[in-house]
């Protein structure tokens, strides 16, 4: 091999990571609005989140030398996520090494290997976004796949515990959960019928919503996708999108401004209403899909480098968020 292991290396750091953790970033819609605007925080045990639980009751009116309400108020707590660590691989073989001689074999070899482990990570974000995980992390090797941060299914539960917090006893930690009152596509989609997906969407929406708080973002699978698009036919509705979603490559109608885009990791049956600014992901400044470089392991004839990813998702208000389940999953 031509290439010493550091230039490799820097090679390898400089022209395909880039390239690998923007198309990480763009790889669905949920990473592009969540895991591209993800936010480092300090080193600590757990990753805090603080939470406004209550408001002030401080306040009122009051008429010239009137004493003012200075009452302390407990109005804020913290919701505590473990830390998650993530990786992807880049390995080649010492054969692999031997038959691929010469600078421009080597880096068409990991350019190859750099885009398998491309797709591995933006699966493993993709498939995990949209699970019943809990976000706890576990201490020991054999657990490690049970270590993995909270899932949407997760999060938009009732009666459960998260970051910390039982909403079985504090129920302002819930989110908005309903079912579809029709799992046909037919009835789903005619606009005219009283299970109609557009009922669905207002009496959603609407829960999800204070004041001028509401979704930014509706996320669903295609099958549902589909029938809202044909309700909005059927009504001769103007099917407008998002221009910046389109520019990125996603496809999207808009409901009252909020886009409704489809991902393929969205389970069956089920329609997410997202406000994003209560849910980000944060992450540890040295381990934001850090790549570190090329070794030889001392028992292997290989070379091996990872991708390593330390962080977690978290939630700061469930009760800003929607789930919607039991909806159509064929036409």
């Amino acid at each position: 091999m031509s290439l010493s292991y550091d230039s490799l290396t820097a090679v390898t750091r400089d022209k395909f990571i880039p390239v690998l953790v923007d198309n990480i970033f763009n790889s669905n819609i949920l990473t592009h609005k969540m895991l591209k605007n993800s936010e480092p925080i300090a080193s600590g045990n757990k990753v805090l989140q603080p939470i406004e639980y209550a408001k002030s009751g401080a306040k009122g009116f009051y008429n010239g030398y009137d004493v003012l309400d200075t009452t302390p108020q407990e109005l804020f707590t913290d919701a505590s996520y473990d830390w998650v660590q993530c990786h992807a691989s880049i390995t080649y073989s010492g054969r692999e090494e031997a038959l691929n001689s010469g600078s421009e074999r080597v880096i068409d070899l990991i350019s190859a290997k750099v885009k398998n482990a491309e797709k591995s990570l933006k699966d493993l974000f993709g498939s995990q976004l949209y699970s019943d995980n809990n976000g706890t992390t576990v201490s020991t090797p054999a657990d490690a796949e049970s270590s993995r941060f909270l899932g949407l299914q997760h999060i938009c539960k009732v009666d459960r515990s998260m970051g910390g917090i039982d909403s079985t006893t504090y129920t302002w930690w819930d989110a908005q959960v309903d079912t579809f009152d029709s799992s046909t596509f037919t009835d789903v989609s005619n606009a005219s019928h009283a299970d109609s997906i557009l009922v669905e969407l207002r009496q959603m929406y609407g829960k999800c919503t204070i004041d001028n708080d509401s979704p930014d973002l509706i996320v669903t699978t295609q099958v549902i996708f589909d029938a809202y698009e044909a309700a909005l036919t059927s009504q001769k509705r103007f099917g407008a999108s998002s221009e910046s979603l389109a520019d990125a490559g996603f496809t999207n109608l808009l409901y009252r401004g909020t886009p409704v885009v489809v991902d393929d990791h969205c389970p069956d049956g089920m329609m997410f209403f997202l406000n994003t600014k209560y849910l980000k992901f944060r992450h540890h400044g040295a381990r934001n899909f850090a790549f570190q470089g090329f070794n030889k392991p001392v028992n292997q004839d290989a070379s091996v480098a990872h991708i390593l990813w330390l962080g977690a998702l978290t939630c700061s208000n469930p009760r800003m968020l929607g789930k919607l389940t039991g909806g159509p999953t064929a036409y």
